[in-house]
């Protein structure tokens, strides 16, 4: 691998550019962001967009079975308690979606995204979780099985949640960087 005169690209940029917003950001372009920061922002965006779409893999076979299998003479999804659970499961894909789309508007628009990224990984972490869970728990034993798709779902939500740290860590840093956004603000003022 021979790189002399190639060209390079500087990964994180600026505050001004990258993770914190454009070059007019209250923070002023002079404030470099390091690779490490901006990388990890990306991918957590990334890894949630990933997770939404594990989980609704997961939601959507979990519909499908429950729709199928039938219990007393009825379908599963009959069940007011297979439905809430499902309905859980939906609400939680469309949280992580939705923050996972909003935090890669805000990158590409080049406007302030590390809250939004981390915002989209705490969803995907907590409610990936769940949606899996549920997903397993609504095929019954036949979640368990190791050679049931169902469970190709779970375990990939599961690795996903794990690349990106627990929920209790994301929200944790969360909390540190809207603290510090906050103090910023109003030294400003």
């Amino acid at each position: 691998l021979t790189l002399d005169g190639a060209r390079g690209e500087r990964l994180g940029g600026t505050a001004g550019a990258d993770v914190q917003g454009g070059p007019d950001a209250p923070d002023g372009p002079e404030a470099p962001v390091g690779a490490y920061a901006f990388v990890l922002a990306v991918s957590r965006v990334a890894f949630a967009g990933l997770q939404a779409g594990v989980c609704a893999g997961s939601l959507a076979r979990a519909v499908a079975h429950t729709a199928q299998r039938e219990q007393f003479g009825r379908p599963l999804s009959a069940n007011q308690g297979v439905l809430l659970r499902a309905a859980d499961a939906y609400m939680d894909t469309e949280a992580i979606r939705v923050t996972a789309y909003e935090a890669a508007w805000r990158h590409d628009e080049r406007l302030p995204f590390a809250s939004h990224a981390l915002t989209a990984a705490w969803w995907a972490s907590e409610a990936g979780q769940r949606v899996v869970h549920a997903g397993q728990h609504l095929h019954g034993g036949a979640g368990a099985d190791l050679e049931h798709p169902v469970h190709r779902h779970f375990l990939w939500g599961r690795q996903l949640d794990s690349h990106l740290g627990s929920g209790g860590e994301v929200l944790e840093e969360l909390g540190v960087l809207l603290c510090s956004e906050q103090r910023k603000e109003g030294e400003a003022r």
